[in-house]
């Protein structure tokens, strides 16, 4: 394993920006500390698989009335993030080191304002569709979480898994309400969309990819 990694490692645990969930999950969903004063009353989203929380450090900065949550299971990846927030004195940003399965530990039912898929693992494969983060599993845990009408945003350059959740919301129940099948060229109204642009977009980009964008409602 490269030494900067395991610096990384290293460095990630002792971040008062991150939580754990290996130390954290036997307490409830409010004891966390995106309930806790400051953060009690600001309107929270989560982005999921957030890797080293680009967009959400970019949507802090720019709304800083808000609470931004990435959550990830790459701690090193994490560590990038938390870091950069913290130089970058952004306070209204926190992440938490736990698999996606396991949200409803650690937020509370319709607290949630919005969440972000942002580039999400297509996986291909037939037989990994069930870690798909738009599979039906995953939807019922994002409706748990929302509060009513709160908005799941995705951000993909992969066609299989765009058309994938299309169909896997409709079946679902949710509501589609808004698509771009190449956001920077069709634009969005969702704020941020197109402005937060990761390392991982720019370089999809470069190689030609097309950046689709879809949100979507699953209160019934």
């Amino acid at each position: 394993m490269p030494k900067n990694k395991l610096k990384k490692y290293a460095r990630v645990r002792n971040l008062p920006n991150v939580t754990f969930s290996e130390f954290k999950a036997a307490l409830p969903p409010h004891s966390y500390p995106w309930y806790a004063e400051p953060n009690e009353e600001m309107e929270k989203v989560l982005e999921l698989g957030c890797g080293k929380g680009e967009h959400s450090l970019a949507f802090a900065a720019a709304n800083p009335h808000r609470l931004y949550v990435g959550v990830d299971c790459k701690s090193h990846r994490i560590c990038v993030g938390a870091e950069k927030a913290m130089s970058q004195g952004i306070g209204n940003v926190l992440f938490l080191h736990a698999r996606i399965e396991r949200l409803k530990e650690f937020f509370g039912e319709q607290s949630i304002h919005e969440i972000w898929l942002t580039f999400p693992d297509p996986y291909p494969k037939t037989q990994s569709i069930k870690f798909r983060l738009s599979a039906a599993p995953f939807l019922n845990v994002y409706a748990h979480l929302l509060m009513p009408e709160g908005t799941v945003h995705l951000k993909t350059d992969s066609d299989l898994f765009y058309n994938y959740t299309r169909n896997s919301v409709e079946q679902w129940g949710g509501r589609i309400i808004n698509v771009s099948d190449n956001i920077h060229v069709d634009g969005s109204d969702s704020p941020g969309a197109s402005e937060a642009v990761s390392a991982y977009e720019s370089d999809a980009r470069s190689r030609g990819e097309v950046i689709k964008y879809m949100a979507f409602r699953l209160n019934r």
